[in-house]
């Protein structure tokens, strides 16, 4: 403390300069990229529950009891079915914008989004979902739901 009060008024401004640039340096080096990383990696979590949500919230089990004879036009037990048909912008607004956009040769879009475990694609005809492809990217399996259910596949 005694070797500081006896500099002179620059040498302390200086020193004073220096200790800003060098936390500045370390705040700007070391902390913000820290910050900056765990705010990426909880988008990416939110974004990766949006998903899920989502999916989970359109997709309806078509199950009936074993004792029923299922109709020729019904599917089998455990088939899913969309629980819903949203629109585009619907669907936008609740998952954010797509990772992936395409249309088809007929006028049909399939939207992506990407999560850290799932993939989830959905596909509308005439502004209209008509179908979700759900797919595990540790494993490649999945599955596709549509408003029909006799267009049910897993993969």
């Amino acid at each position: 403390m005694g070797w500081f009060r006896s500099k002179s008024p620059r040498t302390k401004a200086i020193l004073i300069q220096l200790a800003i640039a060098v936390g500045l340096i370390v705040y700007f080096k070391i902390a913000l990229p820290k910050i900056q990383e765990a705010r990426a990696s909880e988008a990416v979590e939110r974004r990766e529950q949006s998903i899920r949500a989502f999916y989970q919230s359109m997709v309806i089990d078509q199950s009936g009891s074993p004792d029923e004879p299922a109709a020729k036009s019904d599917p089998p037990a455990g088939r899913r079915r969309l629980k819903s048909m949203p629109a585009v912008g619907d669907v936008e607004r609740s998952l954010g914008s797509p990772d992936r956009s395409m249309t088809d040769f007929r006028g049909g879009q399939h939207l992506t989004w990407m999560g850290t475990e799932h993939r989830l694609e959905a596909s509308f005809n005439k502004g209209t979902l008509y179908a979700l492809t759900w797919t595990d990217l540790r494993s490649g399996h999945g599955e596709t739901v549509q408003e029909w259910t006799a267009q049910y596949q897993e993969f």
